[in-house]
């Protein structure tokens, strides 16, 4: 599969704004509070929240027209925001946007943000509208504003979902008590594998979970119950803590390979799942900064070291592509999370050199990350 990068130096000089990769189309994180045009950050957007959701949502827009792609293409959006509370002003500017309801699955979390920065958003697209297909409404996941499960391709997108309310039923799951976070973990679980087999799939077919959470705690926790009550899910994986707000522990959601696209793992030395192909794309898991990812064990001399930790993860990136026949230069997407939002300009120094020639588009947001880890990385390459 060739990777074509259709816009370069916007918004990020230096990466791509929008990379083709196959049927799918990849956008950069767009940020609500620089314009849609230069990219420069407008004081005058601070505190406006449904101005920012414009501008994001807008140069979404902008960036697929380069490939005469429309919004209504697109297939799943990540969503960071300051805060989840204007929850409804970003709705009721995305169905301008995307339509009502919008049919892409969709993940939304509150994340560090930089500066007056409100929203960050970054979507897959379909490069051919004719393969794009909703398989699944809203409804399946209680979430009648979004699709729950998406189809471009060799790949299925599930929205994220959170386990407080059973939509099958309307019955309540536990909400602030000990007993909280593995109901809703459980509950997410079902409903996730529910959506799959609605889809015609199995467990097996996952190839990416993302698992968002209140408390950085209980990630190991989520790692339990997950391989407990989810195990023939043997998928990359990315964890991290976040102010999720609104209600709820957590928010999962998952990519799943078609059924006739078999799958290629690597595992880590612990038996962990570090890199996944299928359908010509490879989809690499968490890259911790402060992990050995040749022997499994934390780096303890590199606390509070950003630098060398974004050093790490890189080289892990790197020999995890090697492994799967791919490399660098095929990446299409590169997510970064980072304890510390403004340590963003050191991650640039530091991945420019090596991703330059060929750069993936780039989705940056600050997260607060398992043990002494300051970086995270998560890839998906051809």
């Amino acid at each position: 599969m060739q990777k074509e990068i259709l816009v370069r130096d916007d918004p990020i000089p230096g990466f791509a704004g929008l990379v083709r990769a196959g049927p799918l189309l990849f956008t950069a994180g767009c940020d609500g509070y620089r314009d849609i045009v230069d990219n420069r950050i407008d004081p005058q957007l601070s505190g406006n929240a449904a101005a920012q959701s414009i501008h994001s949502y807008r140069k979404i827009e902008r960036l697929l027209a380069n490939a005469g792609a429309k919004p209504s293409s697109v297939a799943r959006i990540d969503h960071f925001t300051s805060s989840q509370d204007w929850l409804e002003i970003r709705s009721v500017i995305r169905a301008q946007v995307f339509g009502r309801p919008a049919p892409h699955a969709s993940t939304g979390v509150a994340a560090k943000m930089a500066g007056i920065n409100m929203l960050t958003t970054a979507a897959i697209a379909a490069a051919d509208a004719s393969d794009h297909l909703v398989i699944l409404g809203g409804d399946v996941f209680g979430t009648p504003r979004i699709a729950t499960a998406v189809k471009v391709g060799p790949l299925i997108f599930l929205s994220g979902v959170r386990g407080i309310v059973d939509p099958r039923d309307g019955s309540r799951i536990d909400e602030e008590t000990p007993a909280a976070f593995p109901a809703q973990v459980g509950l997410c679980y079902e409903m996730i594998g529910e959506a799959l087999q609605r889809c015609g799939l199995s467990g097996e077919r996952v190839v990416r979970v993302d698992t968002y959470a209140r408390d950085r705690n209980r990630l190991p926790e989520e790692r339990a119950l997950r391989a407990k009550i989810a195990s023939s899910m043997a998928a990359v994986s990315s964890m991290m803590a976040l102010p999720l707000g609104m209600r709820g522990e957590v928010e999962i959601t998952v990519i799943a390979a078609a059924n006739g696209h078999p799958t290629k793992t690597l595992t880590g030395p612990r038996g962990e799942v570090q890199a996944v192909s299928a359908g010509g794309f490879v989809f690499i898991g968490a890259c911790a900064g402060a992990l050995d990812s040749e022997t499994g064990s934390v780096r303890s001399d590199l606390a509070g070291q950003i630098g060398e930790q974004i050093d790490l993860a890189i080289a892990a990136l790197d020999a995890r592509l090697t492994k799967m026949d791919s490399d660098l230069s095929r990446l299409v997407r590169l997510e970064v999370y980072l304890r510390d939002i403004y340590a963003e300009r050191l991650f640039l120094e530091k991945a420019a050199p090596l991703l330059s020639a060929s750069p993936p588009v780039l989705l940056i947001a600050g997260a607060e990350l398992e043990g002494i880890n300051e970086v995270q990385l998560c890839g998906i390459a051809v």
